[in-house]
């Protein structure tokens, strides 16, 4: 009898069970980076409609966030676990290799991946808080008469300062083609949020029209409201005025619901990074799915806190 032969087989039979436990992990760890990988593009598009769930330890929890990541995740990597093994290692192989032709010929590169992932991230980070739409119904607001003859956005001094503030900012090629007006919106509000603000006279309401604003960007709130949605109205968008507890800002529709990922990342991680870093974006929607931000010059950034929450009236240009 061989002895040697014999002294091996347990040392053998340890190493195959080490290899396949190995083996085992690393199936493992596959299938949930595949997993992970299916589960952000729904998350996104689940827990935008996923009920808040907040807790306050101390520090703000969002338990909506890891509810509605587990409630997607779990089913698909049960779903993965289950299927046949060649099945997913021939998906892997089918997957590097079609991701190494694409970085080849440059039709989606990883660096694109990264920012369509980094965009997931974003919205979530973000933690945009959408606030009741209010409609003017039953509403009046407080000199509507003299507001709406103020905004002169027919003035060719208006319309020209309209156009030469939509452009000032954000004119790199492509980005109007991508994003269309929202861009011309976002360049207006930076240039017009340079406001220096400028009390009325003592006892007077006064409001300025947009002609006579464009010459010093100066007023109060009023006139600032005023200019801007003259400006906007003056190159085809739409706003509207609300007026809260001794304050009045612009609304203007930025674009469809069904792109409140892409606006968000575009003020986040784009145009507006700097002033807005650390901050929750603010947005109403809609009866017809619109997005709605807050343009006011006490925000940096558009989509910034509103000042007060009660509204006392709303007025549409």
């Amino acid at each position: 009898m061989n002895v040697n032969k014999i002294k091996s087989q347990p040392m053998d039979n340890f190493y195959l069970k080490s290899s396949s436990k190995g083996m085992k992990y690393l199936y493992l760890a596959v299938i949930t980076l595949i997993s992970l990988i299916i589960t952000a593009p729904l998350f996104i598009i689940v827990y935008r409609y996923f009920p808040n769930i907040v807790v306050d330890f101390g520090m703000t929890i969002h338990l909506d966030m890891l509810l509605s990541f587990i409630i997607i995740f779990l089913p698909v990597f049960t779903i993965i676990r289950f299927l046949n093994k060649k099945f997913v290692i021939s998906f892997v192989i089918f997957f590097l290799i079609s991701m190494t032709v694409v970085q080849l010929f440059d039709i989606y590169s990883f660096n694109q991946i990264k920012k369509s992932y980094l965009d997931i991230l974003n919205y979530v980070e973000t933690n945009p808080v959408n606030v009741p739409f209010l409609s003017e119904h039953k509403m009046t607001i407080r000199n509507a008469d003299k507001i709406m003859e103020a905004i002169d956005y027919q003035n060719a001094d208006v319309r020209n300062f309209a156009i030469e503030s939509s452009i000032k900012y954000f004119n790199e090629e492509g980005y109007y083609s991508q994003y269309g007006n929202i861009i011309r919106y976002f360049s207006i509000f930076k240039t017009i949020n340079q406001w220096n603000y400028v009390p009325d006279p003592k006892g007077l309401d006064y409001f300025a029209k947009a002609s006579e604003s464009i010459k010093h960007l100066g007023g109060d709130c009023d006139d600032h409201s005023i200019l801007m949605a003259a400006c906007i109205k003056a190159i085809g968008g739409e706003v509207r005025l609300v007026h809260t507890e001794g304050h009045l800002y612009p609304e203007v529709k930025v674009g469809s619901a069904d792109n409140l990922a892409t606006i968000f990342d575009l003020i986040k991680r784009d145009l507006f990074y700097k002033e807005s870093i650390g901050n929750q974006i603010f947005y109403r929607i809609d009866f017809e799915n619109n997005i709605w931000l807050n343009f006011d010059y006490t925000g940096k950034y558009p989509g910034a806190k509103y000042l007060d929450n009660k509204i006392l009236g709303i007025l549409n240009i």
